[in-house]
């Protein structure tokens, strides 16, 4: 079967989609009061509205129109995107590796005590999971 692909996400892009993501549903004026809440330099709303209907024509965003306001939701999944993310930057980055992945992430971070026991706990339960099937 033949994957579907579609525009990948620029860093502009992904910051509207975490912003979809995460209330569902949105208008072009709650993204801009979104992105905007956090910045020095507000975008423009005319800019999110071009890259919002960017989204769209690429496959990542619909919409529905209720008068003449349009409500914008995702659809490709949140967990689906970053899956697609991280496999890129595996690939890409180390080889393919999961362990040198893994190994990047641990060596350039300040993991917790706390954070390593629910890695710990994780690779149990999916070692577990695989040995059922």
């Amino acid at each position: 079967m033949k994957k579907h692909h579609i525009q990948k996400l620029s860093p502009a892009n992904l910051e509207i989609m975490k912003i979809v993501w995460d209330k569902g549903e949105v208008n072009i004026n709650e993204v801009f009061k979104t992105i905007n809440a956090g910045r020095d330099d507000d975008l423009r709303r005319t800019s999110i509205q071009v890259q919002m209907r960017r989204l769209e024509k690429y496959g990542w965003l619909k919409h529905r129109q209720v008068g003449r306001m349009y409500y914008y939701s995702a659809v490709v999944e949140k967990h689906k995107t970053r899956r697609d993310i991280l496999h890129d930057v595996k690939n890409r980055v180390f080889g393919g590796s999961r362990p040198e992945l893994v190994k990047c992430l641990l060596e350039d971070s300040d993991i917790s005590h706390d954070e390593i026991k629910k890695l710990r706990k994780l690779l149990k339960e999916y070692d577990a999971e695989q040995e059922t099937l």
